[in-house]
């Protein structure tokens, strides 16, 4: 999380793009951006519940049964049974050692590489103590995947100690070169609660997205919002996830939210022969009125799918990809499902 701000400061994209966010017509607090009078008439007499950011942005299925079999009408007659991913687990492992380095409060500025080394070990080995069991789910859950590719938990963890001593090391970087007008740590808000009115934007409260920055002083006025992703590759449509928590700060604080921050970490490897030291990779971007555009109709046609009386069909055959991690993967196959050199659990 450090680097973002270190990222932040030296592309200062609010001066470089700044023409990218004038005149936004697509605000949280427009009426444009509300939903129509069918699905906040349903949301209202709680014929159907409001979607999370995430419920919204993150399309994995193609079809989106995930998210009607989570959401939808026949919800509440009988869940369909999910299983637990390598991907999600890793994902927050992930997460929750980056705030533990954000939350590392040693004060004094290790100026050397083996210092910094140093300390990212201390901080990982009490994390590595205190999340061993979930460790050994994920361990147990990498032994029973059917491609070895999916989940490597030692590599993983390799990657989390080298991420933790490269955001030390930007920390002591933004310490030495910081302006007065920069953007600091103290401007990092970590999982704040946004509470937006669900009936008119469709996104339900609280909405808490991984990171919020404001520097509200009185000549510099910046508000970004910011996801943790984690996975193969970066997506797109990852970057929705910033649009929508902009709309739902925007819809309750009626400030705006120009900027969007992607934080994004390697969990899994493409690849099985080759296990290379990566890091976070930070994408960041003006949340204008194409990407807000792109988030709302993607919440239109979230409710419509929720909105059905029968699951959206089975995606076709060259769109299965992440039906082998997909949490209802075995539910799909009771219906038809057909996925090549799966094995049975």
């Amino acid at each position: 999380m450090f680097q973002v701000v270190t990222m932040w400061n030296l592309s200062r994209p609010d001066e470089e793009m700044e023409d990218n966010v004038q005149d936004l017509k697509l605000r949280g607090y427009c009426p444009e951006t509300f939903l129509t009078g069918q699905f906040a008439v349903k949301l209202s007499t709680n014929e159907i519940k409001p979607l999370s950011v995430s419920n919204i942005a993150d399309k994995y299925c193609h079809t989106r049964r995930d998210l009607y079999f989570m959401k939808g009408f026949d919800h509440l007659n009988g869940k369909r049974r999910q299983i637990t991913t390598w991907g999600q687990r890793a994902g927050h492992i992930a997460e929750d050692y980056i705030e533990a380095i954000v939350k590392e409060q040693n004060k004094r500025n290790k100026r050397t590489y083996s210092k910094l080394r140093s300390e990212e070990k201390r901080v990982y080995d009490y994390f590595n103590s205190s999340q061993n069991k979930n460790i050994e789910k994920l361990k147990a859950l990498e032994e029973k995947t059917y491609r070895s590719t999916v989940g490597d938990t030692e590599w993983l963890l390799s990657l989390l100690s080298n991420t933790g001593r490269a955001e030390l090391g930007l920390k002591l970087l933004h310490s030495l070169i910081k302006e007065d007008d920069s953007i600091d740590f103290n401007h990092i808000e970590i999982k704040t609660k946004i509470k937006p009115k669900p009936n008119q934007i469709g996104i339900n409260s609280p909405a808490t997205p991984d990171f919020i920055i404001l520097d509200r002083r009185d000549d510099i006025k910046t508000g970004i919002v910011g996801d943790i992703k984690t996975g193969t590759e970066f997506k797109p449509f990852h970057q929705l996830t910033c649009a929508g928590y902009a709309l739902a700060y925007e819809n309750q604080h009626k400030k705006d939210i120009n900027w969007g921050i992607i934080y994004f970490f390697p969990t899994r490897n493409p690849t099985a022969y080759v296990r290379p030291i990566t890091f976070a990779q930070i994408y960041i971007f003006p949340i204008d009125d194409n990407l807000r555009r792109w988030f709302i109709n993607f919440r239109d046609d979230a409710y419509n799918k929720i909105s059905g009386s029968e699951p959206p069909e089975l995606p076709p055959e060259d769109k299965r990809n992440h039906c082998y991690y997909c949490r209802f993967k075995d539910y799909c196959k009771s219906q038809g499902l057909e996925l090549k050199n799966d094995v049975q659990e």
